[in-house]
């Protein structure tokens, strides 16, 4: 699909299609051969192919060509009952035009479509838009990482809540859906960094490439600062998320160790008992307690000092 956009009193206005030449803003939304074969002719761009655009190394992500700047990011997608994802979205800025070709719909960019028919929001350049887009997919990737530390606020608390007296609650707790959960986080917190580290290397090649016009260098400074912290708060929120699921798989293993625990010593209180009614349900003939008036009896006191021995050492030992 394409959607051209014009400058109308600082404010990108969709316009009807027509000479792609008077848009300020062309936007490529999953575009069929024709569609880029069009705007490669009238603009005189080579389109980059979407495997192209998935490609990662810088001079694929960043370059010139034909007096045009292209700059490939990516954006992180997260779509209903989907795992969040990263999709490639290229920025192209050629004689005050921004075009940009993409094959999904990120939150970032309606955000940014909406941003552009505010009227406090003016564009009076393609190099502005792009800005402002690029600002729009950082502020997005902000909210991304306030979500994971709201989320992982009650996850912690789940876990740490408890205390000595309270072993029953830990054995109940849900600690699968607790590992669930830390990964979601701990998923979306590595997209969200690659999104940032994704930016943060366009931004050097964006102030070698244009011209300071309207404080733009300032806003490209600005953003690199937001990059920076967005990306220290990353780490920040990827350790406690290690730290969490260390925490879990802690609680795991001690829910384990506590179940193996009762079985060890449930063996070992019946082990004993075990032992005698075996001996004395022998099938032999001459067995000396076999015609004791109190036998039976006696075997049963047998089986249960056996078993109330062991009992009694581990309590002393404090072991139960």
């Amino acid at each position: 699909m394409l959607t051209t956009y014009s400058d109308q009193n600082g404010h990108l206005l969709p316009i009807a299609e027509g000479d792609l030449r008077k848009a300020l803003w062309i936007d490529l939304y999953e575009p069929s051969r024709e569609e880029e074969i069009r705007v490669e002719a009238e603009l005189q761009l080579e389109i980059p192919t979407r495997d192209e655009m998935r490609e990662v190394e810088s001079s694929s992500a960043l370059y010139r060509e034909h007096g045009a700047t292209f700059v490939t990011i990516r954006l992180v997608e997260r779509r209903e009952s989907m795992q969040p994802r990263l999709t490639s979205v290229t920025l192209v800025l050629a004689d005050n035009q921004l075009v940009t070709i993409r094959y999904a719909n990120p939150k970032a960019f309606q955000l940014f479509t909406a941003k552009t028919q505010k009227p406090d929001s003016v564009f009076h350049s393609a190099i502005s838009a792009m800005l402002c887009l690029l600002e729009t997919v950082v502020d997005r990737d902000a909210d991304l990482l306030e979500e994971i530390g709201d989320a992982l606020e009650p996850i912690s608390t789940e876990i740490f809540s408890q205390n000595a007296t309270s072993m029953d609650k830990i054995a109940a707790a849900d600690l699968g859906g607790v590992l669930k959960r830390i990964g979601n986080a701990g998923e979306l917190a590595s997209r969200v960094r690659e999104s940032l580290h994704s930016i943060g290397r366009s931004i050097p090649f964006l102030q070698m490439q244009i011209v300071d016009d309207n404080g733009l260098d300032t806003r490209l400074k600005t953003l690199a600062r937001d990059v920076q912290s967005l990306a220290e708060h990353d780490n920040f929120l990827q350790t406690q998320i290690q730290f969490l699921l260390d925490s879990s798989i802690g609680l795991i293993s001690i829910q384990q160790n506590a179940i193996m625990k009762t079985l060890s010593v449930a063996a070992v209180i019946f082990l004993p008992p075990t032992l005698i009614g075996s001996i004395y349900g022998m099938n032999f003939d001459r067995i000396p307690e076999l015609h004791w008036h109190y036998g039976y009896i006696w075997a049963l006191g047998l089986m249960a000092m056996s078993a109330c021995g062991p009992l009694i050492f581990f309590r002393l030992k404090r072991w139960l």
